[in-house]
């Protein structure tokens, strides 16, 4: 699996603007099991964003944002787009939308394996 982590909150908010209407588009694999994506973590940033008073205007979930397949979509909601998913899903929501305001919210580790006990251990770290 990849292991990604969240990019400072202060980071991605300074990526947007106040008239921006903002769509959250989020990994329910790796980035869910990493905390980093997946619905709460989605509901997270989003409930952050409006409290700051941004305004959010989607949030969708997807399987796995690498696999071409399950993006295929029409449009995105909003203006902007904040990406909760490694570079390969963010690869391919910009491959789906190469004209659309994205923000990448995660940095993309490395591998990882899960041992015996159920930790997640980086076996390869990115560079």
């Amino acid at each position: 699996m990849i292991i990604t982590d969240m990019k400072p909150y202060g980071l991605i908010k300074s990526q947007l603007d106040k008239k921006d209407k903002i769509g959250i588009v989020s990994c329910n694999s790796c980035p869910k099991i990493c905390e980093t994506g997946g619905e709460k973590a989605m509901k997270k940033l989003s409930r952050r964003l409006k409290k700051d008073g941004f305004k959010v205007v989607d949030e969708d979930l997807i399987g796995r944002a690498c696999d071409f397949d399950l993006l295929k979509k029409d449009e995105l909601n909003g203006t902007a787009t904040i990406v909760l998913s490694c570079e390969a899903g963010t690869y391919n929501i910009r491959k789906l939308f190469p004209k659309r305001k994205l923000i990448e919210a995660l940095d993309t580790i490395g591998m990882g394996v899960f041992d015996h006990k159920g930790n997640l251990n980086l076996v390869k770290k990115f560079s």
